[in-house]
C-alpha cells in the first residue's frame, strides 16, 4: 500500500521538476531577449559582394539599415574607391544633398543616369543605367547618424567588378522562308559567351506577328537547362509540335513539325547571360538578340492539286563551299500519284529525278557527277535535294524546280499530266579572297657577331599549306633557303653552303630562319616570301596568294657593343681607408680578359697591377697582399672590383682598366676605360689639447711648471712633435722620436734652467727652475701629430697650440687700497669728484703706482688709466664723456677724478684699480702688487620742473572797426637759466577740443596754421611772447590760450623736456555790423548717441534750419572726429561753399569708407561704411555762411557748430558653438575607415570664415593638430603615411575620414573651430574658437578580447551564464530522479518524448509544406 502511495508522489515530483525546468529555460530565453534588445545597434547592410556586372548594362545595388533611432526615413550616401586609388573615396550620390557628388559623377547624377530608388524608409537601391568600366571599385553605403549616441555600424562596403561584354547571339539562316500550312519549320541560332566568370545562358525563341503588339516567347531553354513553353504555345508543346534542342555547345534549334497560319511573322532568338551572386541569387547581366527570319505560310493546296517549292543554301557562298538546292512538293489527297522533279539553272536543265526514281544529269554536269562533286537524291516522298560539294564561280545564277505530275498506265509507262514551277531564287558564288598576311619580327633586337641570327616570319589568315623562301639583300640579292608546302627544306644559297642554316616551322604559321655564327657581313635586308596552296578538285596542288615582308637586320661586332667604364664610390679617400674601384664591362656575353693599370703621381710610366685572363688565370704585377679582386655579373653588365683594404699615399694616382673580348680563343675586341684619378689625402685631424689657464702667477726664484696635455689623438698610434715658444721665439722642441733641441729663446743662461718631460701618456710638461722677472711672458705649446701609413711612411697633420701667460711677481707687498663703499647724490649739470687713495703709503722712492678708473653699469667700462711713468690715457668709449673728465693726483697715493656737467647717464658704481711698480737694480720697472678700491655709488638727479605760465583769464568784445587783438604769453618762473621754450597758441569753442593756430619752436622757427591771415609774433623779453591777430571777422570768435614747453640741452647735446604749462583763456567775441544776416539760419545742436555693431554702417546728419532761401548765401561744412585715443581732433572732410569736396585723412582705409551727400539745401549726410571699433568717438560738423557782396566776392558772415554725435562701435558678440556630442567607436581590423564629424550649430556673422583643426590625444602625448582646414580653403595634413579624406558637405559641416585603420589610430579625437572676420583694413580678426565633443576610438587587435562598456551588458553577461549553470544542475538532478522512477514510467504514460513513437499526421503526404 505504501509503495502504491509513493508512486503517485514521485510522479507528481517529476511533473513539478519538469515544470520548474521549463520555467528556468523561459527565464533564460527572456534574459537573452533582453540582452538582444538592450544591445541593439545600428547596422547597415549592402548587397554582398564581390559582384560581377557587364559593361554597358544597367545595374542595381541594394542597401538597408536597421537598429536605428530617430526618423523612420533614413538618408543614404554612396561612394566608391577606385581600384587604382584605393585610398581615395569618391562621393557618388546622396538622398539628402543634391551637391554631394564629385565632379566625375555629377553630370551622370544630374541626367539621372545614376539615381537612388527608395524601397522603404530604411531600404534603397543604387541604380546605374549604363555601367562603365571606370565604375569598378569598392562601393560604400553610409547612413548619417540620427541616433542619440554613436553606436553600431554606419557603413558597409561591397566590391563591384566590371567585365567585358562577350555574349554573342547570331542567326545564320535565310532571312525569309515561305512554306505551306502544316509543313515543318526548323531554325537555328548560335549563342555563346567567352567570359572568365562562371555564368549560365538561357535562350528564348520569339515570334513577332503582324498583329502582335510585342513579341511572343515561343519556347525557352532556361539557365538550368529546363525547357518552358511560352504563353499560348503550351498545348502544342505538350503534343510535341514545338521543341528546342541544344546542338553541340553553341547551337540552339527550334523545331515546329506542323506550322499554322498563326505562326506567320518574324522569328528570332534571344540569349541571356546569368551569374550567381554571393547571396546565392541569380542575376541577369547581359542579353543579345539575333537578326530575324521572316516566315510566310501559304494556305495548303486544294484537294487534288500540288505546289512546288524550292529553297537554296544560305548566302553568301564562296568558291569551295557546298551548295544545296532543296525542292519539295506540297500535295493533298493525291494517293498513288507520281512526280518527276527537274532542277533548272538559268532555264537550262541541270539534273532530273524521274517518277521511277532514275537520276538524269545533263550536259557539263555529267563530269562533275562522275567525280562525285555533285549528286541529287530523293530524301522523302515529297522532298528532293541537289548538292554541289564544291561550288564554283560559274555555279551562280537563277535556279528553279520544275515538277510534273505523271500518271502510270497499266503497261508501266508514265504520262505527264500537270506541271508546276517553283519561285526562282538567285544564288551568288563569290571568288574566295585570301586573308593571308605576313609579319617579320626579330627574336632578339640586337644580333652580335658569333651568335645565331634568328628571324621570325609570322603568317596569319591562311587555310591551306604554305611554302616559304628567304632572301638576303646587301650589295646584291642572294637566296638563303626555302621550305616547300610539304615541309621540305631545299635550295640553300651558295653563300650559305657549309653554314648552319635551317628553317623552323610551327603549325600556327610561325617560320623561323636560323643562321648560326652570324658575321657582320650578314647585316642587310631579309625578305620572307610565303605562298598559300590549295587542293584542286582533281587532287593537284595549286599556288594561290603570295605575300612577302622585308626587314633590315644589323649584325653588330663585339667591339662596337662593348663599353668599359671605371668608377668608384669615392675618388678622394683618407690614408688607411678602404678604396674600391669598379670596372664595368657592358656588351655581349663573351669571354673577357681584364687588365688593371696604375699611373702614380709625378710619374709617366704606367704599370700593371693585375690581369684576369678569360681562361681563369690571374697574373699579378704588384704586391698581391695590398689588393683584393672580385667579379659580379648582372646582365648586361659585368663588374670587376679591385679593392685596396688600407690605402697609402703612394697608391694615389690614375687608374685604368682594359677589357679584351674573345670568341673561340680569337680576340675580337679591346676596350680601355676612362682614366680615374684617385686622391689619397690625409685623414681629418681629431687632435685636441686641454686648455691652459689664461695666466699662471709665481714668485721670483721658485720653479714654474706648465703642462701641455693631448686630450684626444687621431689614432692610438699617433706620435707628436711638441715645441714650446716664448712670445714668438722657440724655446725648445721634442720631435716624434723624443729627441729634444733648444731654440734661440733659451739662451746660454736659460737652457740650464729649462727642461721638457713626458709625464704619463701624451702629457708634455715644461719646467723652468728658479724663475726670474725676465721669465714672465706668453708661453705657447705647439703640437704636431704624426701618423704612419700602411707602407710604414710617417706623415704629419695640421698643428694645434695652446698658450698661457706666466707672471713672475716679487714677494708680496704690504700696500692696500681704501675699500670703503660710499654713496653720492648730485644734481644734473653739477660737477662730481671721485677719490681713490692708497693706505700706508711709504717714502720709498723706488715705488710708483699705476691707476685705472672703472664705471660699472651693466658691464665694467674703463674710463682712464694713469701709468707709473706719468702717462695719462683716456679709455672712454664716449668722446663727449672724455671731454668732461678731469684727473688729478694732489699727493702720493691720492688720486681724484672730476666729472663736469653731469647727466643722468653718469649714474652708476665707480671704483679704481691700482698697480704697484718697483724699480729694480737694472733700472727697469716691474709690477709688484695690485689691489682694488671700494665702490662709489653715484646717483644723478634730473632737474626739478619749476615752469609756471601766467594764468589771467580775460574777455574781449571786438567790432569790425578794430584792426585786431593781441594774446600775451608770460612765463612767471623757469627751471633753469639755460632752458629754452616752445610756445603754441590754440583756439577753440566751449565744449570743443582746441585747434593749434600758431607755433614758435625752441629753435626760433615760426609756423602758422591759418593761411588767410598774417599773424604777427613778437618776443619783448626772454619770458614774454606776444601774438597779434589782424583783420578781425566773426570766424575769429572763440577761446584762445597759449601752451609753453620747457626744454634743456644735456651735455650730450640731446634735448630733454623738463615740463609744460598753459596760460589763462582769452575769450574773444567779434560782433558784425550787418546783424540782420546773423539770424538767417540755425543749426541743430542736439547731442546724439549711436550704438553700432562692428561691420555695420552708420549715418551722421548735420541739419540747418534756413529762415529764408537766399541765392546770395552759400554754406561751407567741415566734419571733425574726436577719438578717445587721440589728443587732438581729426578733420575728416571739408565741403566748401563753391561745391569743392576735400578729404583730409591720411588713413586711406577710413577715407575709402566715407560717403558724403547733401540731399537738401540745409541737410548734410556723412555715412561711414563697414564700421570698426576704432571709429568710436565724437563727431561734429561746423558750418560757415558766405554771402555774395556787391563786388561779386564771397565773404564769410556767420559760423555755427552742431551738437556732438557720440558713436560707440562694439565688437561682434561671439555666438560660435560647435556640436559637443561625445561618442564611442569600436573598430575591428576588418573595417577600412572612420569619420570625425565637425558640425557648427551657430556662428557670429554671416560673413564669418572658419578654420578647423582636428586633434588626436594618445596617452601623455601633447595635443597637436594632425589635420588643418584653413579659412582660405587650403588643407594641411601632419600624417604622412595616410591619405586623410576631407569633405565639407555644408557650409557649417566638416568631415574628416581616417582610412586604413591600424592599432596606432586609437585615441581621443575632436575638432577645434576658429571663427574669423575680415576687418575694414583687410586684415583677419579672430572672433572666437570652440571645441567639439570627443570621439573615443578603440581599434580591436586580433586576439584581443572585446571589452563591453555597457554596465547592463556586463551584468547580463555575468547573470546569464549563472542562470544557464543552475539550469544545467537542475537538469542533471531531474535526470537522476528520472532513472529512479523508471518502473513507474513503464506502467504509466510518460511526459518524455523518446518513449512516444512518432506517428504520421493524418492527411499529410510527403512533399507538402506546412511551414
Amino acid at each position: 500500500m505504501r509503495e502504491k502511495l509513493k508512486r503517485p508522489i514521485r510522479f507528481k515530483m517529476v511533473v513539478l521538476y519538469d515544470q520548474l525546468w521549463h520555467l528556468l529555460l523561459l527565464l533564460c530565453l527572456i534574459g537573452l531577449l533582453q540582452w538582444d534588445v538592450c544591445c541593439g545597434q545600428r547596422l547597415v547592410q549592402i548587397q554582398e559582394g564581390p559582384l560581377y556586372r557587364v559593361k554597358g548594362y544597367p545595374i542595381s545595388i541594394s542597401c538597408n539599415v536597421s537598429g536605428f533611432k530617430g526618423s523612420p526615413v533614413q538618408d543614404f550616401e554612396f561612394s566608391v574607391k577606385k581600384v587604382k586609388r584605393p585610398d581615395i573615396s569618391i562621393d557618388i550620390i546622396s538622398t539628402r544633398s543634391t551637391n554631394f557628388a564629385y565632379a566625375v559623377f555629377s553630370e551622370r547624377v544630374s541626367k539621372e543616369e545614376i539615381k537612388i530608388e527608395r524601397l522603404s524608409g530604411s531600404s534603397v537601391l543604387l541604380k546605374i543605367n549604363n555601367l562603365q568600366e571606370k565604375d569598378a571599385g569598392v562601393f560604400s553605403c553610409h547612413t548619417p547618424s540620427t541616433d542619440g549616441t554613436y553606436n553600431g555600424i554606419y557603413g558597409a562596403d561591397t566590391t563591384l567588378n566590371v567585365i567585358e561584354d562577350t555574349l554573342v547571339a547570331s542567326y545564320s539562316g535565310s532571312s525569309s522562308k515561305s512554306m505551306s500550312e502544316g509543313n515543318s519549320l526548323q531554325l537555328e541560332c548560335q549563342v555563346s559567351s567567352q567570359t572568365f566568370q562562371h555564368t549560365h545562358l538561357s535562350v528564348t525563341w520569339f515570334l513577332h506577328g503582324a498583329e502582335d503588339v510585342s513579341p511572343r516567347p515561343i519556347i525557352t531553354l532556361d539557365r538550368d537547362l529546363t525547357v518552358k513553353p511560352g504563353a499560348g504555345f503550351e498545348d502544342r508543346y505538350k503534343l510535341g509540335l514545338i521543341s528546342m534542342d541544344k546542338v553541340e555547345d553553341t547551337t540552339y534549334r527550334l523545331k515546329m513539325p506542323q506550322v499554322q497560319q498563326s505562326d506567320r511573322g518574324k522569328f528570332y532568338c534571344q540569349g541571356t547571360e546569368w551569374i550567381q551572386d554571393p547571396d546565392r541569387s541569380w542575376t541577369q547581366i547581359a542579353h543579345k538578340t539575333t537578326t530575324t527570319c521572316n516566315v510566310e505560310i501559304d494556305v495548303a493546296p486544294d484537294v487534288g492539286s500540288f505546289i512546288a517549292y524550292m529553297e537554296a543554301s544560305k548566302e553568301p557562298l564562296q568558291e569551295g563551299d557546298a551548295l544545296e538546292i532543296r525542292c519539295s512538293v506540297k500535295a493533298q489527297n493525291l494517293p498513288g500519284q507520281f512526280f518527276s522533279v527537274t532542277w533548272l539553272k538559268n532555264q537550262k536543265n541541270v539534273a532530273q529525278i524521274g517518277s521511277s526514281g532514275v537520276l538524269t544529269v545533263f550536259d557539263d554536269y555529267k563530269e562533275r557527277e562522275n567525280k562525285a562533286e555533285m549528286r541529287a537524291v530523293k530524301t522523302s516522298p515529297m522532298e528532293y535535294l541537289l548538292t554541289i560539294r564544291s561550288a564554283r564561280a560559274e555555279d551562280q545564277g537563277e535556279y528553279q524546280c520544275e515538277v510534273w505530275q505523271e500518271d502510270k498506265s497499266e503497261d508501266g509507262t508514265f504520262t505527264k499530266t500537270k506541271k508546276q514551277l517553283s519561285s526562282p531564287e538567285t544564288v551568288h558564288v563569290t571568288t574566295k579572297v585570301s586573308d593571308l598576311a605576313v609579319v617579320m619580327v626579330m627574336e632578339n633586337n640586337t644580333v652580335t657577331e658569333g651568335e645565331a641570327l634568328k628571324v621570325i616570319c609570322s603568317v596569319s589568315g591562311f587555310k591551306g599549306p604554305l611554302s616559304v623562301s628567304w632572301q638576303h639583300k646587301k650589295d646584291s640579292i642572294s637566296d638563303i633557303i626555302s621550305l616547300t608546302q610539304e615541309g621540305v627544306m631545299k635550295d640553300i644559297g651558295s653563300r650559305y653552303q657549309g653554314r648552319h642554316v635551317q628553317i623552323l616551322h610551327s603549325p600556327a604559321g610561325r617560320f623561323t630562319l636560323e643562321i648560326g655564327a652570324a658575321t657582320v657581313s650578314d647585316s642587310g635586308e631579309y625578305k620572307c616570301t610565303v605562298s598559300e596552296w590549295t587542293t584542286q578538285s582533281n587532287g593537284e596542288m595549286k599556288k594561290g596568294n603570295t605575300q612577302s615582308q622585308q626587314k633590315d637586320i644589323s649584325v653588330y661586332s663585339v667591339e662596337s657593343l662593348m663599353r668599359v667604364v671605371l668608377r668608384s664610390r669615392a675618388t678622394s679617400v683618407a690614408i688607411d681607408s678602404p678604396l674600391e674601384l669598379i670596372c664595368s664591362v657592358k656588351g655581349p656575353k663573351v669571354p673577357l680578359t681584364v687588365h688593371w693599370m696604375f699611373l702614380p703621381i709625378n710619374s709617366s710610366t704606367q704599370r700593371n697591377i693585375v690581369s684576369l685572363h678569360y681562361t681563369g688565370e690571374i697574373t699579378w704585377g704588384a704586391d698581391q697582399s695590398s689588393y683584393q679582386l672580385s667579379i659580379q655579373e648582372q646582365h648586361p653588365d659585368k663588374s670587376f672590383t679591385l679593392r685596396v683594404s688600407r690605402v697609402s699615399r703612394k697608391q694615389g694616382g690614375q687608374y685604368q682598366c682594359q677589357a679584351d673580348a674573345y670568341q673561340k680563343d680569337v680576340q675580337k675586341a679591346r676596350k680601355i676605360s676612362n682614366p680615374l684619378a684617385v686622391n689619397v689625402r690625409k685623414p681629418d685631424r681629431k687632435l685636441n689639447l686641454s686648455y691652459l689657464k689664461s695666466s699662471i702667477e709665481t714668485t721670483v726664484n721658485s720653479d714654474a711648471k706648465i703642462e701641455c696635455l693631448v686630450s684626444r689623438a687621431t689614432t692610438n698610434t699617433s706620435r707628436f712633435t711638441v715645441t714650446w715658444l716664448l712670445e714668438s721665439l722657440m724655446l725648445l722642441t721634442m720631435d716624434l722620436h723624443a729627441v729634444v733641441k733648444f731654440g734661440p729663446a733659451a739662451g746660454l743662461e736659460m737652457d740650464q734652467r729649462i727642461r721638457m718631460e713626458l709625464r704619463q701618456k701624451h702629457n708634455f710638461e715644461l719646467t723652468i727652475q728658479q724663475v726670474m722677472k725676465s721669465d714672465s711672458g706668453q708661453y705657447r705649446c705647439e703640437v704636431e701629430e704624426w701618423l704612419q701609413d700602411p707602407l710604414g711612411d710617417w706623415y704629419s697633420l695640421d698643428k694645434k697650440d695652446v698658450s698661457t701667460e706666466l707672471v713672475v711677481n716679487d714677494k708680496a707687498s704690504d700696500f692696500k687700497m681704501n675699500k670703503a663703499n660710499t654713496q653720492l647724490w648730485v644734481k644734473e649739470g653739477e660737477s662730481l669728484m671721485l677719490n681713490c687713495s692708497v693706505d700706508s703709503v711709504g717714502t720709498d722712492s723706488t715705488i710708483r703706482y699705476s691707476l685705472t678708473w672703472y664705471l660699472n653699469q651693466s658691464s665694467n667700462v674703463q674710463l682712464l688709466t694713469y701709468r707709473y711713468d706719468g702717462r695719462l690715457i683716456y679709455n672712454s668709449f664716449d668722446p663727449k664723456l672724455e671731454g668732461r673728465l678731469h684727473f688729478s693726483s694732489p699727493a702720493i697715493g691720492v688720486f681724484q677724478l672730476t666729472i663736469h656737467r653731469t647727466i643722468q647717464e653718469d649714474s652708476g658704481q665707480y671704483y679704481c684699480k691700482v698697480d704697484q711698480h718697483q724699480l729694480d737694480c737694472k733700472g727697469q720697472w716691474s709690477p709688484k702688487a695690485s689691489d682694488k678700491s671700494g665702490s662709489t655709488n653715484v646717483s644723478v638727479h634730473l632737474m626739478e620742473n619749476k615752469l609756471s605760465v601766467q594764468k589771467e583769464f580775460r574777455s574781449r568784445n571786438i567790432t569790425n572797426l578794430q584792426a585786431g587783438f593781441t594774446m600775451d604769453c608770460v612765463i612767471d618762473s623757469r627751471s633753469s637759466d639755460k632752458s629754452v621754450f616752445e610756445v603754441t597758441w590754440s583756439k577753440g569753442q566751449r565744449g570743443e577740443r582746441p585747434v593749434i593756430i600758431f607755433n614758435a619752436s625752441r629753435d626760433g622757427t615760426l609756423h602758422s596754421a591759418i593761411s588767410d591771415k598774417d599773424l604777427m609774433f613778437r618776443r619783448p623779453r626772454a619770458t614774454h611772447y606776444k601774438l597779434t591777430v589782424p583783420n578781425i571777422n566773426p570766424s575769429d570768435t572763440g577761446l584762445y590760450l597759449c601752451q609753453v614747453v620747457e626744454w634743456i640741452q644735456t651735455t650730450t647735446n640731446n634735448w630733454r623736456r623738463i615740463g609744460e604749462d598753459k596760460s589763462g583763456e582769452l575769450s574773444v567775441h567779434v560782433e558784425t555790423e550787418d546783424r540782420q544776416k546773423e539770424d538767417t539760419f540755425t543749426i541743430d545742436r542736439t547731442d546724439k548717441h549711436l550704438d553700432i555693431k562692428e561691420g555695420e554702417q552708420f549715418e551722421l546728419e548735420c541739419s540747418l534750419d534756413i529762415v529764408k532761401d537766399d541765392p546770395t548765401l552759400h554754406y561751407s561744412l567741415s566734419w571733425v572726429f574726436d577719438s578717445p585715443k587721440s589728443t587732438s581732433q581729426i578733420s575728416l572732410l571739408t565741403y566748401s561753399y563753391d561745391g569743392r569736396l576735400q578729404y583730409h585723412l591720411e588713413n586711406q582705409q577710413l577715407k575709402d569708407r566715407l560717403r558724403f551727400s547733401r540731399p537738401t539745401t540745409g541737410t548734410f549726410h556723412l555715412v561711414v561704411l563697414n564700421s570698426d571699433t576704432a571709429d568710436s568717438g565724437s563727431y561734429q560738423c561746423k558750418v560757415d555762411q558766405y554771402m555774395l557782396g556787391c563786388e561779386s566776392k564771397w565773404k564769410q558772415t556767420v559760423s555755427a557748430q552742431s551738437g556732438s554725435t557720440t558713436v560707440n562701435v562694439s565688437s561682434i558678440e561671439s555666438k560660435l558653438h560647435v556640436q559637443k556630442e561625445n561618442r564611442k567607436l569600436n573598430i575591428t581590423n576588418h573595417q577600412a575607415e572612420f569619420t570625425i564629424d565637425c558640425v557648427i550649430d551657430s556662428w557670429s556673422s554671416d560673413k564669418s570664415a572658419f578654420g578647423v583643426n582636428w586633434f588626436r590625444v594618445q596617452n601623455t602625448e601633447p595635443e597637436v593638430p594632425f589635420f588643418t582646414a584653413r579659412r582660405d580653403g587650403t588643407l594641411h595634413s601632419a600624417i604622412s603615411d595616410k591619405d586623410l579624406v576631407f569633405k565639407r558637405p555644408h557650409l557649417t559641416y566638416y568631415k574628416l575620414t581616417v582610412p586604413n585603420i591600424s592599432p596606432g589610430d586609437m585615441g581621443q579625437y575632436y575638432c577645434q573651430v576658429e571663427e574669423w572676420l575680415l576687418t575694414p583694413a583687410n586684415t583677419w580678426k579672430k572672433v572666437a574658437s570652440d571645441k567639439s565633443g570627443i570621439l573615443f576610438v578603440h581599434v580591436h587587435v586580433e586576439g584581443e578580447a572585446e571589452k563591453q562598456t555597457d554596465p547592463l551588458g556586463i551584468t547580463l553577461g555575468i547573470t546569464i551564464p549563472l542562470i544557464c549553470f543552475f539550469v544545467f544542475v537542475i537538469i542533471m538532478l531531474l535526470r537522476r530522479e528520472h532513472k529512479r522512477s523508471s518502473d513507474l514510467k513503464k506502467k504509466k504514460e510518460c511526459l518524455w518524448a523518446e518513449n512516444n513513437p512518432l506517428s504520421p499526421v493524418p492527411g499529410v503526404t510527403a512533399g507538402e509544406d506546412h511551414s
